[in-house]
């Protein structure tokens, strides 16, 4: 009886198996082992080692100095010896007549205010003043330039990155400076004997032909007076410079924090400054003692210079990655480049790069 029942039970499996595609197939999936899963692998990215960027640069304590200002002189003394001898003042005269001074005595001169009749003598009065005013650390902060660089990363550790810098950069300096200036003035007095000759009024003007009152020819006595701050200097000076700078050396990159990083670098700096120093000055001697204000003509001119200037610089800079491959940066340089000296006549101008500060603003592309 068993036998029959395991029979019919047999029968009856089949028969759902074959009506049943499904469950045939369910039957068939059963693992005979274990399943082992299957992962799918992502390539790694490869480091970028190259960065490319572009700065805004602000140029701080870019100073010129103006040199060798000011220098009038409207007259001229001559030597305290001689008799024969051509003296001019800015208040009169004494000069050789047609007898060429004969006897000592000319009848050749003349003065133009009367308090230069003192007594039985005759003061006469020559002014100058010497071209070395000076006008020094003019600036006129910020000075803009841009600049673009190239880095390239040379080794690595798990904190750090070490590399090169090159970079080219533009910065157009203007410096202008009107501020009037004081210089020291330089009073020659010589004195005539008037030898009881009464002077004609002031202001007299005696000629080459004469006859005139004769007066000695040499000055009897002779003293210099300093006056200072009695040269006025007026106008105004200028420099503008187009400078193009070269920068190449290593960098450090330290990591500080996620997406925030530090810069060190330093190295050489090359550069090449085309400057254009333009001057307009007038200069005013005063002495109101004895009536004179002297005023010379407006002078000017213009020259430029090209020079090539070494030095090197010194930095970092911070920077903050907003993707994998851009970045932001702010940094500051200091930096020694040297001197632009133009030269007009006596004048000078010296743009000096000795101890300027770079701040730079920009972005940086990683490749």
């Amino acid at each position: 009886m068993i036998a029959a029942l395991f029979t019919r039970i047999s029968v009856t499996l089949a028969f759902l198996v074959a009506l049943n595609p499904g469950f045939r197939a369910a039957a068939q999936t059963l693992p005979s082992e274990e399943t082992v899963p299957t992962v799918k692998l992502e390539p790694v990215s490869p480091e970028t080692k190259n960065r490319i960027g572009m700065s805004y640069l602000m140029g701080m304590n870019i100073t010129v100095d103006f040199k060798r200002l000011g220098g009038l002189a409207l007259s001229n003394p001559g030597s305290l010896i001689g008799s024969a001898v051509n003296r001019n003042y800015d208040n009169g005269y004494n000069r050789v007549d047609i007898s060429t001074n004969a006897g000592g005595m000319t009848w050749y001169w003349g003065y133009q205010n009367a308090n230069s009749a003192q007594g039985d003598n005759l003061s006469l009065q020559s002014y100058a003043t010497r071209d070395n005013a000076h006008s020094n650390n003019n600036q006129d902060d910020p000075q803009s330039g841009v600049e673009i660089f190239y880095q390239r990363e040379l080794l690595s550790g798990k904190k750090w990155r070490l590399g090169a810098t090159a970079a080219f950069g533009y910065t157009y300096v203007s410096i202008n400076n009107s501020q009037t200036l004081k210089n020291t003035a330089y009073r020659t007095n010589d004195t005539y004997g008037l030898d009881g000759i009464v002077p004609p009024l002031a202001p007299y003007n005696g000629t080459f032909q004469g006859p005139g009152p004769l007066i000695g020819s040499t000055p009897s006595s002779r003293s210099t007076d300093v006056l200072a701050r009695a040269a006025t200097i007026t106008g105004e000076r200028s420099v503008e410079s187009d400078v193009f700078t070269w920068r190449l050396g290593p960098y450090l990159e330290l990591p500080v924090y996620k997406k925030l990083s530090v810069m060190l670098e330093g190295g050489l700096t090359l550069a090449v400054a085309d400057t254009t120093f333009h001057y307009r000055e007038k200069v005013t001697i005063s002495d109101p003692s004895n009536d004179i204000e002297l005023v010379s003509q407006t002078r000017r001119g213009t020259v430029s210079t090209t020079d090539f200037l070494v030095g090197a610089y010194a930095g970092g800079s911070v920077e903050y990655a907003l993707t994998k491959k851009l970045s932001l940066l702010a940094g500051a340089h200091y930096q020694t480049a040297g001197e632009s000296i133009d030269k007009l006549g006596k004048r000078e101008s010296v743009l000096n790069f000795g101890g300027s500060v770079i701040i730079s603003v920009g972005a940086i592309y990683s490749f």
